[in-house]
């Protein structure tokens, strides 16, 4: 098989949406709702912002390959497609039972529809989808979906298993890079064991794990409590870096306050909790990635405080390197000392405006997340 490519990365969310919807109708035999409230509700999940590699991109692919090897049975094939449009519509990486929810999802959402998929085809996809949590061919369709879902991983070339491993690298996030690779090497050697014809790339990706050193930034502050602020300088670090860690100085009082607030707002970040000095956080975080510190600046004050905290953490540590990002202009005015202030009176939920809701949708349930 020639090898896999990433033909439509530039392409926009609306083109992507586009194709796959054009092949969906050249094979819907169960006339499903197609450019309605049905594949709108399944595009939205494709797109939360928490995925890098379970994308539109990869959905895409999948469609686009069902159609060039498996269109001449065109029951199998609407099965296949079938499967592939619910088969990451629940995606978490923490956590085991994506599968379970996306089955559920299937079910609620074929329900909205009227239930137009036979019950015996219904059965089947919730098999195959229910399968890819473990690749195991326990059907006809939960075997020939696998290759699919997995061809990258199978058959790519080392170019595309970089890209792969690098957008599920940004998925999983919330792990740190020690138990990252623990667990990703397990995998590998998992999946190498249990397919043996993809033995040579699991290699690649476990020695490609051992050697690399991911560039992380060190968010740092007091974030108590963490703003929309805070979290612009968050997401302008994202693209500077591999990763970004959130790393809390611990105020004992509040630390339990603290670690409530940032787990549902950023569930997909890895946050530290310190009671070090700056410089043990870095060298501590160092020892498998190249790390620099990230603050952000309000005002020509700040960035005069930091410069001399800056020339201490040299001192102690040398490696100390420092990034200052400049808040947008709009926002110089949030600061977590005003909102305290602010939390001490009745506000009616005026205030929600400060704080980040980002992926608030992580805590819905299927119903209120798939509502048509």
């Amino acid at each position: 098989m020639a090898n896999i490519t990433f033909p439509h990365t530039g392409d926009s969310p609306k083109r992507k949406e586009k194709l796959i919807l054009e092949i969906l109708s050249q094979c819907n035999p169960y006339n499903l709702e197609l450019g309605g409230g049905l594949t709108r509700a399944i595009f939205n999940a494709y797109m939360q912002p928490h995925r890098f590699f379970h994308t539109l991109d990869h959905l895409l692919d999948i469609c686009e390959s069902i159609r060039e090897r498996a269109w001449d049975d065109q029951q199998m094939a609407a099965e296949l497609l079938l499967t592939a449009l619910f088969h990451d519509i629940v995606w978490y990486p923490q956590g085991n039972d994506s599968e379970e929810k996306s089955v559920e999802a299937f079910d609620y959402l074929m329900g909205q529809c009227g239930n137009p998929v036979p019950a015996e085809v219904a059965a089947r996809v919730r098999q195959a989808i229910l399968a890819t949590c473990t690749q195991d061919a326990v059907s006809p369709l939960a075997g020939k979906f696998h290759d699919f879902d997995c061809q990258i991983i199978i058959h790519g070339s080392p170019v595309d298993l970089l890209a792969y491993e690098y957008q599920i690298f940004r998925e999983f996030q919330y792990l740190n890079v020690k138990d990252y690779r623990r667990g990703r090497s397990a995998f590998f050697n998992r999946f190498a064991r249990k397919f043996r014809d993809c033995k040579a790339n699991m290699k690649f990706l476990v020695d490609y794990l051992e050697r690399r050193r991911p560039r992380v930034g060190i968010y740092a502050g007091s974030f108590n409590p963490f703003h929309i602020g805070h979290f612009s300088i968050l997401e302008k670090a994202e693209t500077m870096f591999d990763k970004v860690i959130v790393a809390v100085g611990i105020n004992p009082e509040k630390k339990r306050c603290q670690e409530k607030g940032l787990a549902s707002i950023l569930p997909f970040h890895e946050v530290v909790y310190f009671d070090t000095l700056m410089v043990d956080l870095l060298a501590q975080e160092s020892t498998l990635c190249d790390v620099t510190l990230v603050r952000g600046l309000r005002n020509g004050y700040d960035l005069d405080y930091e410069m001399n905290q800056l020339c201490f953490m040299q001192e102690m540590w040398p490696k100390t390197q420092a990034v200052y990002i400049p808040c947008d202009k709009n926002l110089e005015h949030i600061s977590s000392t005003a909102l305290k202030g602010m939390s001490q009176f009745d506000v009616h939920g005026r205030d929600r405006m400060y704080y980040p809701d980002k992926y608030a949708y992580y805590k819905d349930d299927v119903k209120k997340m798939f509502a048509l």
